[in-house]
This record gives C-alpha cells, sequence and structure tokens, in this order.
C-alpha cells in the first residue's frame, strides 16, 4: 500500500472512506490563550487549572471552585473573590498572561483559604452553570 500523498494524511488512524474521516481542526486563538495561561500556572504557582471551549467562541479556565477566568484570545476577565465596598464580587482583567497568572493565583490563595461551606454560599461562578448557559438552547 502506497503512502498518501504529502499534505492529503487521513486524519483518523483507522483509514476508512473519506466520509468516515474526521476533520481535526486547531484549536481557537482563545482555547490556545487559555492553554497558556493553564500552562503558565502549572509551570510557575504550581496550580492545576481546566479549560474549556465555548460555543461562543471565547475559553473558561477554571482554577478553583467559583475561580473562572475567561478569554477571548486577547485579554482574561475574572470575578474576583473579594468584594468591593458595596459588597458586590469585584471584575478584573488583564490583558497579559503573566499578569493575569499571577493574580489569579493571589485569588487561588484566597479561596483555599476559606472554609468549603462559604465557598457554596458566596455566590461565586461555577463551571457547570457557565457551561449549560453557552451550550443549552433556551427555546
Amino acid at each position: 500500500m502506497s503512502a498518501p500523498p504529502e499534505g492529503d494524511a487521513p486524519t483518523n488512524r483507522h483509514g476508512g472512506s473519506p466520509a468516515s474521516q474526521t476533520i481535526a481542526t486547531a484549536p481557537s486563538i482563545a482555547v490556545q490563550y487559555a492553554e497558556d495561561l493553564a500552562a503558565v500556572l502549572a509551570e510557575i504557582h504550581h496550580i492545576r487549572a481546566d479549560v474549556h471551549e465555548l460555543a461562543s467562541g471565547n475559553a473558561i479556565v477554571s482554577v478553583h471552585y467559583g475561580l473562572l477566568a475567561y478569554t477571548d484570545g486577547e485579554r482574561f476577565w475574572w470575578t474576583g473573590p473579594e468584594l468591593n465596598h458595596a459588597g458586590s464580587p469585584l471584575l478584573s482583567s488583564e490583558l497579559t498572561l503573566l499578569a493575569a497568572a499571577r493574580q489569579l493565583a493571589e485569588h487561588h490563595a484566597i479561596l483555599r483559604a476559606k472554609d468549603a461551606a462559604d465557598l457554596l454560599r458566596g455566590g461565586l461562578p461555577l463551571l457547570a452553570d457557565v457551561i449549560l448557559a453557552e451550550h443549552v438552547d433556551p427555546r
């Protein structure tokens, strides 16, 4: 059996007809940026984070229960665990990976020091709620 012409390699390991082959797509810019943040969090701050792509094209980095960083591939934003003077959660944002990772590591430390029951009552965003809102058609 001869090898396929260069650039025409099958996209699934089992070959098969072209109709049965899966087309591999490159991760979106937002997912790549989120994966970069997760890597910086792991390498520099020793924090494991998960990356999830949203139907909107944005991505989420789940850093800790209630600490979700969103990205559109250009910047990061998240709700921090501290409250402002009016008692509302603070929205934080950063343009660079290192600055976002540093602030998220600080927020991660704050959340780790809290009691689990306080986290549950705190009203912080939950990954399941965000994914459900992004992927469920309200019709």
